[in-house]
C-alpha cells in the first residue's frame, strides 16, 4: 500500500461528468451526492462493454450467455468484497426500498401478533416504512428509538429500555442521509441480539463513506445502494447464509435464486464491478500503509481507500461548517463539535434565517451548485426537529471528488442571497 497524498484531481479526472456546465459555460458543482452520485468512466465503460459483449439472459448454451453468468458471477463477488461479506451472501435488486420491502414481508413468516419491530426516529424513510406497514398488517408493536434534537444523535439508553422478550426485529440506518450522523451500530447489534431480536442495518447513506465490515458488525441483514457509491442504480441486501435459506419465499418456481427473483439488471451488475473496483482502485493509490486491516487482495483496498476517503471528506467537512459560520442566520444540524466529527459524514444539513431551503436550493442551482432541499425521505427527524413546515432542510452532501473551492463557491453564492436578503456580511 502507497502513502501517496490523496489526490482529489486525479480522482476527479475519473469522472467525465463532472466537466458539466451551465447553458452560460459556468461549471456544475456536484453537491448532491446523498441522493445518488456521479460516476467514473469505468462505470460507463462496462456498462457498453456488457452490451457489445454479453447482452443475454442467464442459462442459455451460447457465449453471450456465458459471459453474461461471468458478469453475474464478478458482481456479486465485488459486492462480498464490498461488504466483507462471506461467498453467496449478497444479492442485487432493484433498489434498497424495493429488497426492504422483500425483506420485511419474508421475515413475516416468524412473526405473531403482538411481537415488537424497534426502528430509529433518524431513519430514511424506506427502513421506517415497510416495518410500519408490515406491524400494522400482522398486528405487530413498533417502537421508535428517539433521538437528541440537540445534536441528531439516537438516544442509546432509551433504546435499551424499549427491548422486550417480545422485540424480534431492530432496524436502523448506519447513518443518517439527512443529518449525517453515524449510529453506533455494533452496540445496537449486540444489544438486539441480547433481546433475541434479528438485525436490520440501512448502509445507504454508509458506504460511500466509510469501510462496511458485515462480519464485524454481526448484523443479520444489511441493505446498501450502489448509485450512492459512484456506481448504477441498483440495490444490494446482505442476510447470514442460514437466514437467507430460511426466509427466502417469495420467488417464481424456477428462480435460481430464492432473492433474486426475477431477470436483474445485468448491465447494472456490471456497473457495480466498476464502481467497487473504482474504491479499491482509491485504496492502492492513495490507501494508508499504515491503515490495520488482516484483509488482503481487493479487501484490503477497498478499506484502504474508503479509510482514505473518510480522511479527506472530514477535511471537507471542518471546511464547509468554517465557512458556513461567516454567515449570520445559518444553522447547522447534527453533530458540529469538531473533536467528535468522527461521529458524523460529510453530509451537512442546515437551515437559513433569510430564506427557505427550496429558495436557496433555487438560487444555487442557477449558479451551477447542486444541492438537495426538503426532507430527503427522512420524514420523522425532520419532523421531530420541527422544520417541516419550514420547508425542511438545504443538505449539501460532500463526497470523495469534491473540493474546497467548490465549497468557497456555496459559499459566495449564499453570501450573495443573503446580501440580496438583507443580510450584513462581515
Amino acid at each position: 500500500m502507497t502513502t501517496k497524498p490523496y489526490d482529489v484531481n486525479a480522482i476527479r479526472a475519473r469522472f467525465p461528468s463532472l466537466a458539466n456546465t451551465l447553458p452560460d459555460g459556468r461549471p456544475i458543482s456536484f453537491l448532491d451526492g446523498p441522493a445518488g452520485t456521479q460516476v467514473p468512466q469505468s462505470v460507463i465503460d462496462a456498462y457498453r462493454d456488457f452490451f457489445l459483449h454479453a447482452n443475454a439472459n442467464s442459462g442459455g448454451a451460447f457465449i453471450t450467455s456465458q459471459r453474461q453468468q461471468q458478469v453475474e458471477d464478478a458482481a456479486h463477488r465485488a459486492a462480498e468484497d464490498l461488504l466483507n461479506a462471506p461467498k453467496e451472501t449478497v444479492k442485487f435488486g432493484a433498489n434498497m426500498s424495493t429488497l426492504n420491502f422483500q425483506l420485511s414481508r419474508s421475515l413475516a413468516k416468524s412473526l405473531k401478533p403482538g411481537d415488537e419491530v424497534i426502528v430509529s426516529q433518524l431513519d430514511h424513510d424506506a427502513n421506517y416504512s415497510p416495518w410500519l406497514w408490515l406491524a400494522e398488517d400482522f398486528g405487530l408493536t413498533l417502537k421508535v428509538i428517539p433521538i437528541r434534537t440537540s445534536d441528531a444523535t439516537l438516544d442509546i439508553e432509551a433504546y435499551a429500555a424499549l427491548r422486550s422478550p417480545r422485540t424480534k426485529i431492530v432496524a436502523v440506518g448506519m447513518s443518517s442521509n439527512a443529518l449525517g450522523t453515524i449510529n453506533p451500530c455494533k452496540e445496537i447489534v449486540r444489544l438486539a441480539h441480547e433481546a433475541g431480536a434479528l438485525t436490520v442495518l440501512d448502509a445507504v447513506c454508509s458506504a460511500p463513506h466509510y469501510p462496511i465490515d458485515v462480519q464485524a458488525l454481526d448484523t443479520d441483514f444489511l441493505l446498501c445502494s450502489p448509485y450512492k457509491f459512484y456506481g448504477p442504480h441498483a440495490g444490494l441486501l446482505y442476510g447470514k447464509l442460514p437466514l437467507l435459506e430460511r426466509f427466502g419465499r417469495y420467488k417464481v418456481r424456477p428462480a435460481h435464486d430464492l432473492w433474486e427473483t426475477g431477470t436483474p439488471s445485468f448491465e447494472g451488475m456490471a456497473g457495480t464491478t466498476a464502481a467497487i473496483d473504482h474504491l479499491a482502485w482509491i485504496g492502492r493509490e492513495f490507501g494508508h500503509a499504515g491503515a490495520p486491516t488482516a484483509l488482503t487482495g481487493r479487501r484490503a483496498d477497498i478499506r484502504a481507500g474508503l479509510q482514505a476517503i473518510t480522511l479527506y471528506e472530514r477535511d471537507l467537512t471542518v471546511h464547509l461548517l468554517d465557512r458556513l459560520a461567516e454567515i449570520p442566520g445559518v444553522k447547522v444540524y447534527g453533530i458540529t463539535v469538531r473533536d467528535q466529527l468522527d461521529h458524523r459524514t460529510s453530509i451537512v444539513s442546515f437551515t437559513m434565517e433569510w430564506a427557505t431551503p427550496t429558495e436557496a436550493a433555487t438560487h444555487l442551482g442557477a449558479d451551477g451548485v447542486q444541492v438537495w432541499d426538503g426532507n430527503f425521505y427522512a420524514v420523522n427527524p425532520v419532523e421531530a426537529l420541527g422544520l417541516t413546515e419550514r420547508g425542511g432542510l438545504l443538505r449539501v452532501g460532500l463526497m470523495s471528488y469534491n473540493t474546497k473551492e467548490e465549497v468557497d463557491r456555496l459559499i459566495s453564492s449564499l453570501k450573495e442571497l443573503a446580501k440580496a436578503s438583507g443580510v450584513q456580511i462581515g
